[in-house]
């Protein structure tokens, strides 16, 4: 009988990524138990027609990052429109990890494991609650 072998808390890939994270925003990680984490970036400012405008942003980085896209993206379930403006079709209120989220839908179909990041990721998030 062979004995299995050790999962690591994290991927070399995705404390590669969570490194590349931590240049830019402000953190905090949960490993998955796989070699994956939950990362949440902490005060991601949005945009001012949002309330609220900053918010938390958490996703799982699958452990076979980056050959597997960051998807999908959640935040606090208070996350609401304060200019008036249609809810978008992206933003589902939902449970995730046994707590309310507005779930943030925005899937890289094409996602590149030689160009896409995490980093990247969570820029794209930005942008796009800056041009809904």
């Amino acid at each position: 009988m062979s004995v299995p072998e050790s999962v690591p808390e994290l991927s070399e890939s995705v404390e590669l990524a969570i490194e590349e994270l931590r240049q830019s925003f402000t953190l905090s990680v949960t490993p998955t138990g796989d070699g994956g984490a939950v990362v949440t970036v902490h005060d991601l400012p949005i945009d001012e027609r949002w309330e609220p405008s900053t918010i938390d942003l958490l996703f799982e980085i699958p452990y076979n990052y980056p050959h597997a896209a960051i998807y999908p993206y959640y935040t606090t379930p208070e996350l609401n429109r304060g200019d008036g403006g249609a809810w978008p079709t992206a933003l589902q209120r939902v449970s995730w990890r046994e707590a309310p989220r507005t779930q943030i839908s925005l899937r890289a179909n094409r996602w590149n494991a030689n160009v896409d990041t995490a980093v990247g990721a969570v820029l794209q998030v930005r942008r796009w609650f800056e041009t809904i």
